[in-house]
């Protein structure tokens, strides 16, 4: 299964590369900047801050 290749094409050396479909032609998932098409980002859930440990020492 061919991925999408994340390293600009002006710097990019791979022999596994295709410069016309933009594409890497291995099958391995090794290289770091290979990403498998379609693939979706994790979306960080909301920050919740906790207390800290000094701040029980706080005066209000």
């Amino acid at each position: 299964m061919a991925g999408m290749c994340g390293l600009a094409p002006d710097i990019n050396k791979c022999p596994n590369y295709n410069a016309d479909t933009v594409i890497c032609a291995a099958n391995n998932k090794a290289c770091g900047f290979y990403r498998i098409s379609g693939e979706k980002k994790e979306e960080k859930s909301e920050y919740k801050r906790k207390a800290r440990w000094y701040e029980q020492y706080y005066r209000r």
